[in-house]
């Protein structure tokens, strides 16, 4: 102390190391510490929240230069009544006058009823004309001209026109969601600590905020950090715990906490999995009961003068939550929690990772967050989770255990996100290189879905918007489904595969249900591709079946709307495949619907000469098979006719000799004498006929 130029008695400032000047502190009264090394300070759990420390942070102490002003007039908040508030304002005042000196928004832990009890320090009032302290201002209380005054949770206080403040901002340790936590914390602490303000204007403080998202995103995680950030009181129902199969016992459990809550106001009740507690009514007796009761807390919440409750609830399923619930004086906002974007992945893994020994650059994680489309927060987290694990398993005693990008790489072919998990379908593993030819269609495709990707920032600039859709069109056999793969592969896009058969039902309703499925799990898993292969089977021209009425006309009806309807497909691309684009209706293939058409032909020479030197590279041959020669003479034959004249020979070989090593030219001669191209002439003249009026 005395190198520091203190005395015992001095009162001091605390403040963290590399803070701002104007950022959070603490106030004491120094003393000699008698246990301890010489540079440590030993501050109260109040005291280190109060200036948002934690144990092992380097702290700056400070001696406040006096005279310190006298405080004339001191509000506090206090959790719970003891006795009368008179009678509970003398014991905090002897506490104050006891502690030195006092400080707007500061907490302070004193002994009051026989137990230990927090309060917050709500406004200091000096003389003259009772001027208001700033935060981080102090002044000290005297025993003869403070006045203290009480505000608890029956709202006792006559200073109704003295506002609280909340705890100074924290930095969110939730990443990729600062800016829900800001507004969150933006309205729980105007319910809780500025309720007066709202009243001067005749208005009624906030009363609950709902949080609602796919599972994972963080929306219990924001609730609790936001909880314990506010300094109230918290109490957490989880929906499915408190349901009870008695009569009136959930409607009971329901009033005690929320009585709990106003004796100990200000305070927060947390309400998880709010569906699962109040479901729409209609749907059974004991719901509407439980809704019922819920309302009737809700409307009684800030009624009275002291009480400071704000509700929060939590739900992945706002739609089956009852809809009286959801209208203003209840849960007056509704806060949606996104899934991630790149920036918010990258944020969500960095602070993952600096809690974990790890040897991963910026690059790295960078790239990280790049694959990791569709990720929620709680995907990342089990994905460095599996990281960790890896990183276990191939751990040398002799080293140090850090999680590499190799762990990393190994975790993403175990965790998927989330939102794909019930999409039954593996991501494909084609490249373009194992597609022959076709180089100008996979060039087209590159323009459509690859570019947006990596070029956002030019597709912004020069104000245009990605292509919301790609038809493959072509005779059959030309690698329109096998070029859909390899986009998605390429691109490294979650890619889910509509077929056709899966869509269509037989109940009113269903098909078109289903189709708003695809494109709702395809949004959640952005940026990705969603697959219609023979389109032509789900979007004929409407009318075709003779009235307008019939399951196609619907499912038409449905992918036009969300294609192009009011809620926008964002970072989704539709690619679809036919070999009948005549019988698909216009309306489908008009620009900002499916905007790019591209023709997919049979292969020419050198493209046939590709696809066989791709497949021979897989096959035992002898030296005197010519890739060349075979590919001349297979002229008119598409990519998948080329494929099967390998797959013949082989068989060929085999049949001569079942111990064959290799298969020869003498076994291609053969095929070929039996092999005719399928695409005809007609075929082409018609793909060329729409290829002009398109």
């Amino acid at each position: 102390m005395g190198a520091n130029g203190l005395v015992a008695g001095d009162v001091v400032r605390f403040r963290p190391a590399g803070g701002a000047a104007d950022g959070p502190v603490a106030f004491g009264t120094a003393w000699p510490l008698v246990l301890g090394e010489r540079e440590e300070v030993q501050l109260t759990d109040a005291a280190l929240l109060n200036c948002q420390a934690k144990l092992g942070d380097a702290l700056l102490v400070e001696r406040v230069a006096g005279p310190l002003a006298t405080a004339q007039r001191v509000t506090v908040s206090l959790a719970a009544r003891h006795g009368s508030g008179q009678l509970a304002g003398g014991y905090i005042k002897e506490a104050l006058v006891d502690m030195g000196c006092v400080c707007p928004g500061q907490l302070v832990d004193i002994a009051l009823g026989g137990n230990r009890q927090r309060i917050r320090i709500v406004s200091v009032r000096t003389a003259p004309a009772g001027t208001a302290l700033l935060a981080g201002d102090c002044a000290v209380v005297s025993s003869d001209h403070t006045q203290v005054m009480v505000v608890d949770g029956d709202g006792d206080s006559t200073d109704a026109g003295i506002g609280s403040q909340p705890p100074a901002a924290l930095e969110s340790s939730i990443g990729g969601l600062e800016d829900e936590v800001a507004e969150v914390r933006r309205l729980v602490d105007a319910a809780l600590w500025e309720p007066e303000a709202f009243a001067a204007y005749g208005l009624q403080a906030p009363r609950g905020v709902l949080l609602s998202g796919p599972p994972g995103t963080g929306k219990t995680l924001i609730a609790r950090e936001v909880a314990a950030a506010s300094g109230a009181t918290v109490r957490v129902i989880n929906g499915a715990e408190i349901v009870s199969k008695f009569y009136g016992e959930s409607e009971a459990r329901l009033r005690s906490i929320f009585d709990e809550a106003r004796q100990q106001s200000p305070s927060i009740v947390f309400i998880d999995e709010l569906d699962a507690l109040c479901p729409k009514r209609g749907e059974g007796d004991a719901g509407a009961r439980v809704v019922a009761t819920l309302l009737t807390l809700l409307d009684g919440v800030g009624r009275r003068g002291g009480d400071r409750v704000v509700v929060l609830g939590a739900t992945n399923r706002p739609d089956a939550i009852d809809s009286a619930l959801r209208r203003p004086g209840r849960f007056d906002r509704e806060i949606e929690i996104p899934i991630p974007t790149r920036q918010g992945r990258r944020s969500i893994l960095a602070k993952k990772l600096a809690a974990m020994p790890n040897t991963l650059t910026d690059a790295q994680v960078d790239a990280l967050a790049a694959v990791t489309h569709g990720f929620v927060g709680a995907d990342l987290a089990a994905l460095l989770r599996e990281s960790a694990v890896a990183a276990i398993r191939r751990h040398d005693r002799a080293g140090a255990l850090a999680v590499g990008y190799a762990d990393a790489e190994a975790a993403m072919k175990v965790v998927r996100p989330s939102t794909m998990r019930e999409v039954a379908l593996e991501i494909p593993s084609v490249r373009w290189s194992d597609i022959g030819g076709q180089h100008a269609t996979k060039q087209l495709l590159k323009e459509s879905v690859e570019w947006p990707l990596q070029h956002p920032e030019a597709f912004q600039r020069m104000g245009i918007r990605p292509p919301k859709g790609v038809l493959l069109y072509g005779p059959p056999g030309c690698s329109k489904t096998l070029t859909a793969k390899a986009l998605a592969t390429e691109a490294g896009l979650n890619f889910i595969a509509v077929r056709g058969p899966e869509l269509l039902s037989k109940w009113v309703g269903e098909s078109e249900k289903a189709v708003r499925e695809v494109f709702r799990k395809a949004r959640a898993a952005a940026p990705a591709i969603v697959f219609f292969d023979e389109i032509d089977a789900l979007a004929p021209a409407r009318g075709a079946s003779g009235d307008g009425t019939s399951v196609a006309d619907r499912v038409l009806s449905q992918l036009l709307t969300e294609l192009d309807g009011i809620e926008p497909l964002v970072s989704v691309t539709v690619v679809a495949a036919t070999n009948r684009p005549d019988v698909i209706d216009p309306a489908l293939l008009r620009p900002d619907r499916i905007d790019r058409l591209v023709y997919v032909g049979p292969p020419d020479t050198p493209a046939r000469e590709e696809i066989l030197r791709l497949q021979l590279a897989r096959m035992a041959t002898a030296t005197d098979v010519d890739a060349a020669a075979l590919a001349r003479r297979t002229d008119g034959h598409s990519g998948a006719e080329v494929v099967a004249l390998c797959q013949e020979a082989a068989l060929e070989a085999i049949a001569d000799d079942p111990d064959a090593e290799h298969v020869e030219m003498r076994h291609f001669d053969r095929c070929l004498d039996r092999f005719r191209p399928r695409i005809t002439a007609e075929m082409l003249q018609f793909y060329a006929s729409f290829q002009s009026r398109v």
